[in-house]
């Protein structure tokens, strides 16, 4: 089965001006600073997604709707992500919209406390590793008309998933729709951790995928300290957006252009059978940037006037 792997993650930028989401943190901006956080949503290399969230709102809250948001014509199938990127219902609702959440642990032994069974399940005591509950599978089928409902709402984009885990937290504990929701969460959570568990292939497609969004963040930060300092201009949210905006299209810009020269050497090396060349060119980040020189005006150029690319590689020579 083919498996596109997309991640998602927050970065931290200081704001020129105070607006609604721009908060101080001392954690992240110490002092008096204050910013936001530019959560991207990127797929083989590419920042398809990008939002801005206030520093002291929660990551997890936005995964559902910057992935259910791409406009884009890549679509990932699994989300990688980093810890901040787990709450008790983001299991769950990837799973109802087909796309599977695949965080990177940082503690594979703290994992083994969020791993539940079947109650019908016997021989526990044989198990290597020990469940810590039983999920209700009971009350999952007998809520499931509440939660086809939750799902249809998110799909219908009546109410993003932030809004809808503010109000399902603000419910009693005995709440039964609640309960139950977290119960599926449970079930597709624990079958993540044990395949993270057994499968060592797994754990180095999640790790690959959240470096290359490591590598994207380097790029943007110094893109955004082009000017001295790593921030966000703008007055307003608004401003502020889309000068984030402008950064992920120059981003973007910057790994089309590395990514068409390294398809140019991928073509060379491959027709001259240079084995030590094209596995060089495995090693090479299409998010490089320590070629290029930022300081400057942008020229977007037309179709009239392209650039040559055979003549950027007609001097370049790979000696391994």
């Amino acid at each position: 089965m083919n498996v596109l792997y997309g991640s998602v993650d927050g970065q931290k930028f200081s704001a020129v001006s105070p607006t609604l989401k721009a908060r101080h943190s001392r954690k992240y901006f110490g002092g008096m600073d204050r910013g936001v956080v530019a959560y991207t949503l990127l797929a083989n290399h590419v920042a398809l997604q990008t939002q801005m969230l206030s520093a002291n709102q929660h990551e997890s809250y936005w995964v559902f709707d910057i992935c259910y948001n791409n406009t884009s014509d890549i679509r990932p199938t699994t989300i990688t992500g980093d810890m901040h990127c787990i709450n008790m219902a983001n299991f769950a609702i990837l799973h109802w919209f087909g796309m599977n959440l695949a965080p990177r642990f940082t503690n594979l032994h703290a994992q083994l406390k969020h791993l539940y069974c079947s109650p019908d399940q016997e021989g526990h005591d044989k198990f290597l590793i020990q469940p810590v509950g039983q999920i209700d599978r009971h009350l999952i089928a007998a809520e499931k008309s509440n939660l086809d409902h939750i799902a249809a709402t998110l799909g219908l984009k009546e109410m993003s998933q932030s809004v809808l885990v503010r109000k399902i937290c603000t419910l009693s504990g005995h709440h039964r729709t609640r309960k139950a929701l977290f119960e599926y969460d449970k079930l597709v959570r624990t079958i993540y951790t044990l395949r993270y568990l057994r499968d060592p292939q797994l754990q180095r497609d999640v790790h690959r995928s959240e470096n290359r969004i490591e590598s994207y963040h380097q790029l943007r930060s110094t893109i955004a300290q082009i000017n001295g300092k790593k921030e966000l201009t703008g007055r307003t949210d608004l401003e502020v957006d889309i000068s984030n905006q402008c950064g992920r299209l120059i981003a973007n810009v910057v790994i089309a252009y590395n990514s068409m020269l390294l398809s140019g050497l991928l073509g060379r090396y491959l027709a001259a059978g240079n084995e030590k060349a094209l596995d060089l060119l495995r090693r090479i980040s299409p998010a490089a940037w320590q070629h290029l020189h930022f300081l400057g005006h942008y020229a977007f150029r037309g179709k009239h006037n392209p650039i040559d690319l055979e003549a950027v590689l007609a001097g370049v020579i790979l000696n391994p």
